[in-house]
């Protein structure tokens, strides 16, 4: 990607939250604004425009956006313009939102680079990392889950054509991508509104065919549809690490019924042994809900139970939000709050042994890291192959190869675990 210099180029502020999916279409609109002439600034007083890409999943994440967009109403001038996008704006009316951000000049929907371009670009503004990238194969969700807004705010599911995601990923590995990680809201569906099967399958062996140093690693598994044939592949295709992101999101069958989930515990633990029959030290992590409505302590139990059985790697707990327009909301027997918060944390403190306990288990054994940045320190540190960005930990590399840097994949053998996080020594260096 050609960045455009400009001594009259205008300069943006631009704020991402949410989810990757979110920040991929944020990165994709901020490369289009540069090929506008628009430079980034982290200053708010150099901007003539602040932009800001909101989530709107639950609660909370309405109530971070709304905090941001007050800020900078506040610090705005008459000078500058404030532009908001994303979920908020999609979720709820345009003009409920004018009447409560008079603050706000405009107001734009999902997938905001549509706005300024007949078509998707399949380059991007690198945001977070020039390491690692989200590389979205699919939009919306067809799943009707009780407790979820997205089909309300992303639409039905649609796969990105396969052509498109290779011509992206491609130029991402070209300006020096060494991780691509895939994601949608249910990638193992990708291609069934296309009447093609096993198209994921496909799309994996071509990127991993392309002719780079790189690895590819899956996000948001759908225990519906991770096929066989797609847990072998994952083994078996070059490239790909063996790291499976499945959000149970509970695992006591009546709250999974209510939930709409379409799957039992059985059908979890079946899964989880299908996977550890190829490689007992592959990564599983999983995100859960817990204070659904009904959620009694015996269903509670009944979750703690399983989780000391299944011993996911990593793990994301979050307490039910009643969102507005979803079943759930109107759901009897709704879990106090301070009942909600207690459980999280009951959930946090078995879960944290767990993880040291698998942790613990890869102490002498080789991995790969990439390797992002150095610490205050002066500590080398970066991403394993069962650490994705920003969810799971890091692991920090001794300085065993004097010319490390970063962007490098590096071979490595674990030396020390701890609660999250890894220590590793070089073993050798690979570009």
């Amino acid at each position: 990607m050609k960045l455009v210099r400009s001594k009259t180029s205008k300069k943006v502020y631009p704020v991402s939250l949410g989810c990757p999916k979110n920040k991929s279409d944020f990165e994709k609109l901020l490369f289009l604004l540069n090929q506008k002439g628009y430079e980034f600034t982290l200053d708010p007083g150099e901007a003539d425009l602040f932009w800001v890409n909101t989530c709107a999943f639950i609660q909370p994440a309405v109530n971070e956006a709304l905090e941001h967009i007050f800020e900078l109403g506040e610090l705005k001038t008459p000078h500058q313009k404030l532009i908001v996008s994303g979920c908020l704006p999609a979720r709820y009316a345009i003009e409920d939102l004018k009447k409560l951000l008079p603050e706000v000049d405009e107001f734009y929907g999902i997938e905001p680079f549509r706005y300024f371009a007949k078509e998707e670009p399949s380059d991007k503004v690198l945001s977070e990392s020039p390491f690692y990238s989200y590389l979205k194969i699919s939009e919306g969700c067809s799943h009707r889950c009780s407790y979820c807004t997205i089909p309300k705010i992303r639409g039905p599911f649609r796969s990105k054509p396969l052509e498109l995601v290779l011509k992206e990923a491609e130029n991402l590995l070209k300006k020096g991508v060494r991780e691509l990680i895939i994601v949608g809201q249910d990638i193992t569906l990708y291609g069934r509104d296309l009447k093609e099967s096993n198209l994921l399958i496909k799309l994996l062996k071509k990127i991993s065919s392309l002719p780079f140093h790189f690895r590819i690693r899956l996000l948001y598994l759908h225990l519906l549809h991770l096929s066989d044939e797609l847990i072998e592949a994952i083994f078996e295709i070059p490239k790909v690490v063996p790291y499976f992101e499945i959000p149970i999101q509970h695992a006591d069958s009546e709250i999974l019924k209510k939930m709409h989930r379409g799957y039992t515990p059985e059908r979890i633990l079946k899964i989880i042994e299908k996977v550890r029959s190829f490689n007992s030290m592959a990564t599983l992590r999983t995100s859960i809900i817990v204070g659904f409505p009904g959620e009694k302590e015996k269903h509670f139990l009944n979750l703690i139970t399983f989780l000391k059985e299944a011993q996911f790697d990593y793990l994301g707990v979050f307490p039910f939000y009643p969102e507005e327009g979803t079943p759930a909301e109107a759901l009897p027997e709704q879990v106090p709050s301070k009942e909600k918060k207690r459980r999280v944390k009951e959930v946090l403190k078995v879960q944290k042994e767990i993880t040291k306990k698998r942790l613990n288990l890869r102490v002498g054994q080789r991995d790969e890291v990439l390797i992002l940045g150095e610490d205050i320190k002066g500590r080398l540190f970066g991403l394993s192959t069962l650490q994705a960005p920003e969810i799971d930990g890091l692991t920090f590399l001794k300085r065993g190869i004097n010319n490390l840097l970063p962007g490098n994949l590096v071979k490595v053998k674990i030396l020390k675990s701890g609660a999250y996080d890894l220590w590793a020594e070089p073993l050798d260096l690979r570009g």
